[in-house]
């Protein structure tokens, strides 16, 4: 409604006789309106505090330096796997580790320590000499713990004597490594990636690490890898099925495993939950830890149900580690959630209820190919979504599919269901082939809670928290305030109760403080050498009397304003300015008391200092006050005006100002354009209030 009205009035004001600069500050007027709105349309809280702001610009400042170093080269938009060097030495990186998480709310639980460091505990360990491993296949090697071994398998010990155990194995069990030329040439094929992805879960997954010996300190290098990089809370994913064992070379059917665990892997819980509160006793900066139990999703219908029915008497038996249910696995050619229907309907039936946090939507196909190769499912992977949202789901993982769905969009909205983004993986399994394509920033701007997370950090061979977050600053366009409720929105959204939310936001401030102040640090020591601001133009050129013109001032080399004061001046009248970008900064013009004669006097050349006033930068480009009382554009009215202003709606819109002359005539153009405006907004109002 309020476009609408701005539309009837410039059709009145090109009736008369204005300058230019008129309409081009009617212009700006409109264009901030709308830049507000779609600041406020995601509904959080985008300001920040004057240390903020300086943090804010300083991590401006180093995406701009980066940018400037990859524009013909930039790393968001090319294969990870061939920059990760590259990403972790960039300064945005460095800062980007120390920035204080929240948690990681999507992750496998068997694939999140790095592989290096999973393959040390091993050789460190006491067991190691029972390690051995099988290369039937060239590029992927299966790892195992055996007292007798089957045929066919090798000793790592003895069969990398003269090496590096790690250096033997480690290239045989990452993606980022085993991924060959068909599939590095088919970016967005994710029916290839997976091939070659899904045999790798088993290489050094489950089977290795629960052993009794190994889960324990698995875990302790999980929650440290996680601290190290600032995530203080983790949820991850794994299923019923993984049992602890230790190894008794009388056991010879197992070839000398024997499972100490029961079939719901209670063991292994509780030696995870024990490892996660000695954590916390060492670093109380730490929040915690919950796992989601999940189901193969082309596992048979009998194991859903089994499984389902497990995790509930999990979830009552241990109410603070359990956090719900989800199914994983390739959701293309996997069984949908309507295939289990059945299953978990029953629950509801037994007065059960769990809580869900499914995958759904980990697909690029459009809703109408049907991609599952079971032809008893009739579903589409994209209808997930319509089913995970029924099903009462609190978040759903990736849903990079709803980008095709703008009303389930506004559902998740309304209902505070979460999309957990995990950039990376969706570019390494073909989803998304440019990061300044991922459709998680248009969630995030919609107002679709989002949180980042790393899915599989270890397998996929890129071993960080921060490379998510990396890409997704530098290809989504966001800023500290984004960057901040993102982190927020972890906390918000995680499976925790009200009162552990509380205790863990209470945590996250103390991080969150403690970054600012360093990286505050770190900005102001910034010294910029061998480069000059250089002032290009400003918009709009002209601005009413009564001030309140958001003047933006575009260039280049603004770093130097970082930890600076500002100052813009408009002939003699000084107010400060923001930086924006290392290209833009604004400023407010200063209110004018009366505007006084008509005279060349109301044009004002415009200057700026980039360090508290102490040097300005002259420039020949001119601020000039409008008069909007001109009898031909660029002509002053020779009239002696005396100026009123008023306005309708709290200084939003401009104030349209009707002026008598000496005789009492009205400007009749002027009462034209504040009456429509007046009827524009009794029209709003009523609109609003039917």
């Amino acid at each position: 409604m309020k476009c609408q009205c701005l539309l009837l009035i410039f059709a009145l004001l090109q009736k008369q006789s204005y300058t230019a600069g008129f309409y081009e500050y009617m212009h700006s007027l409109e264009r901030n309106r709308l830049l507000d709105q779609e600041r406020q349309f995601a509904g959080w809280n985008t300001t920040l505090n004057e240390d903020e702001e300086i943090v804010n610009d300083y991590l401006e400042y180093l995406k701009w330096q980066e940018f400037q170093k990859t524009r013909d080269a930039f790393i968001p938009s090319r294969p990870v796997q061939d920059y990760l060097a590259q990403i972790q030495t960039s300064e945005v990186f460095k800062v980007l580790k120390k920035f204080p998480k929240g948690g990681s709310l999507h992750l496998h639980h068997y694939h999140v320590v790095s592989k290096s460091i999973l393959l040390d505990i091993i050789i460190n360990s006491s067991i190691y000499d029972n390690l051995y491993f099988r290369n039937g296949d060239p590029d992927i090697w299966f790892l195992d713990f055996f007292v007798n071994p089957p045929e066919g398998w090798l000793n790592v010990k003895n069969y990398s004597k003269d090496d590096s155990p790690i250096g033997l194995l480690l290239p045989h069990l990452l993606f980022t490594t085993v991924m060959d030329d068909k599939a590095k040439g088919n970016p967005t094929d994710s029916a290839i990636r997976w091939q070659e992805l899904t045999p790798l879960f088993d290489r050094l997954g489950s089977n290795i690490i629960n052993h009794a010996n190994i889960t324990r300190k698995h875990m302790e290098a999980m929650l440290k890898s996680a601290l190290d990089e600032n995530v203080q809370y983790l949820e991850t994913k794994s299923s019923v099925s993984r049992k602890l064992y230790v190894l008794d070379a009388t056991q010879t059917e197992t070839y000398g495993k024997r499972y100490t665990d029961n079939n719901s892997g209670e063991m292994e819980l509780e030696a995870v939950d024990s490892v996660v509160k000695d954590f916390i006793m060492k670093h109380p900066e730490f929040i915690g830890y919950k796992r989601v139990i999940s189901s193969n999703r082309g596992a048979s219908k009998d194991r859903i149900r089994s499984d389902l029915n497990k995790t509930v008497n999990l979830q009552q038996k241990y109410p603070q580690l359990i956090a719900g249910y989800d199914l994983a696995a390739e959701e293309d050619r996997g069984y949908s959630l309507m295939f289990f229907q059945e299953e978990f309907l029953s629950l509801l039936e037994a007065h059960q209820k769990l809580p869900y946090f499914f995958h759904a939507g980990e697909t690029n196909w459009p809703d109408d190919l049907l991609t599952s190769m079971h032809p008893e499912d009739p579903f589409s992977t994209p209808a997930n979504l319509y089913d995970a949202i029924v099903l009462g789901t609190k978040r759903i993982g990736h849903g990079i599919a709803l980008a095709n769905h703008p009303y389930l969009m506004e559902v998740l909205k309304s209902k505070n269901i979460a999309i957990e983004a995990n950039p990376v993986s969706n570019m390494m399994l073909g989803y998304v082939q440019d990061q300044r394509h991922h459709p998680a920033i248009t969630y995030f701007r919609y107002g679709v809670p989002v949180v980042i997370s790393a899915d599989d950090p270890a397998t996929f061979g890129y071993d960080s928290f921060t490379i998510d977050w990396y890409e997704a600053f530098m290809a989504w366009g966001l800023n500290l305030a984004d960057l901040r409720q993102l982190a927020n929105n972890s906390l918000q959204y995680s499976a925790m109760s009200a009162e552990e939310k509380s205790n863990a936001y209470a945590k996250w401030i103390n991080a969150w403080n403690k970054f600012i102040q360093e990286t505050k640090k770190e900005a102001c020591d910034l010294h910029v050498n061998g480069t000059q601001p250089f002032i290009a133009s400003i918009f709009p050129n002209e601005g009413y009397v009564s001030g309140n013109t958001k003047v933006m001032v575009f260039g280049r080399n603004f770093e130097h304003s970082i930890c600076q004061t500002v100052l813009c001046k408009f002939g003699n009248r000084t107010s400060t300015g923001q930086y924006v970008t290392n290209n833009l900064i604004t400023c407010n013009y200063p209110d004018m008391p009366t505007l006084g004669a008509p005279s060349q006097a109301n044009s004002h050349l415009f200057s700026i200092s980039f360090n508290n006033g102490s040097t300005f930068y002259s420039t020949n480009i001119t601020f000039t006050l409008i008069d909007p009382f001109m009898t031909t554009p660029g002509t002053p009215s020779q009239t002696n005006l005396t100026p009123f202003s008023t306005s309708f709606n709290n200084g939003s819109t401009p104030n349209f100002t009707k002026t008598k002359s000496n005789n009492g005539n009205i400007r009749t153009e002027f009462w034209n354009i504040s009456v429509t405006l007046l009827c524009c907004l009794g029209i709003s109002i009523a609109l609003q209030t039917e």
